[in-house]
């Protein structure tokens, strides 16, 4: 029930790539930008400022070798508002102009600032996965090869260097990357598809109940109840005493027009419930559901 997105994510409700200005919000870049963006104000005060403190180390960066970056693209997702974008990006792209790595093979894709959405205006980012900014995609030949998502497992040098030698590398949420196969090849929907086995594929890749919740509510909102359902319900089997987690299996349910289910899952999450500030969001959806139920 608790819509936590860990740290950053973005969606984007315009079609251009412009800056806008709110009363309460910074100007924020979408859709495909360069660096020259990025240089420019209001960008430029965070950006210049990272750009230059940050020191890659020379000694990793002699290591990634020419032919390495051969046939290399990369995308990044990011958001300008982003706390953890405006931190690693711009480390990021000092290390791929010590690289002598031409500008034209990367790509930079700005999202926008709503907590759940992870779009982009020409959708760049359907079918990868984006369930997190910052993240680098790394292409070789035009397949992903890794990508680092939302900060590094230990240095943006040392993970672009793992990456580029095809050594073993796991990137943070390491769920995420089998959740999205699962959403490529169809398994996450596969009706033959057991729930209790997918959560046993899960149970070591997950830092806690909050990491799927958050994915489920990211599906909701894209619209895709039924994937998230099905995102929830493993995290209720990783965690079946969580209110929370059941809560938003609940919600999941309603979201599915499943109101018979939902109604019993959220009393159930009442029932556990030991946090007085969930209570009013438990009873919110099963006050709907009870009513949609009839």
């Amino acid at each position: 029930m608790k819509k936590i997105i860990l740290n950053c994510s973005a969606f984007i409700i315009t079609v251009t790539t412009i800056a806008q200005t709110s009363v309460n919000k910074p100007e924020i870049l979408y859709g495909t930008v360069t660096k020259t963006d990025l240089r420019q104000a209001p960008y430029n005060k965070w950006f210049d400022s990272i750009y230059t403190s940050y020191n890659p180390s020379a000694a990793v960066i002699s290591k990634i070798s020419k032919q390495q970056l051969k046939d290399i693209h990369i995308e990044i997702f990011f958001g300008t508002w982003c706390g953890d974008s405006r931190r690693e990006v711009p480390g990021f792209l000092k290390i791929m102009d010590q690289l002598a790595f031409p500008a034209s093979e990367i790509s930079l894709i700005a999202t926008g600032s709503d907590s759940l959405y992870k779009q982009s205006p020409q959708h760049e980012e359907a079918g990868k996965g984006i369930f997190r900014v910052p993240v680098f995609i790394v292409y070789r030949s035009g397949i992903e090869i890794n990508r680092i998502t939302e900060f590094p497992v230990s240095s943006l040098e040392n993970d672009l260097a793992a990456i580029l030698a095809d050594q073993s590398y796991s990137p943070n949420y390491r769920s995420f990357t089998l959740v999205r196969n699962w959403l490529q090849d169809s398994s996450l929907m596969d009706k033959n598809s057991n729930l209790r086995g997918l959560a046993m594929q899960l149970k070591y890749l997950v830092a806690g109940e909050r990491e799927l919740n958050s994915l489920g509510y990211v599906l909701l909102k894209q619209g895709k109840k039924a994937e998230a359902l099905r995102i929830f319900q493993v995290n209720a089997i990783l965690y079946p005493e969580s209110a929370n987690v059941l809560s938003s299996l609940g919600e999941g349910y309603y979201e599915n027009t499943d109101y018979q289910s939902a109604v019993l899952i959220l009393e159930k999450a009442l029932e556990l419930n030991k946090e007085p500030a969930l209570i009013k969001e438990i009873l919110k959806v099963l006050y709907k559901a009870k009513l949609a139920k009839g």
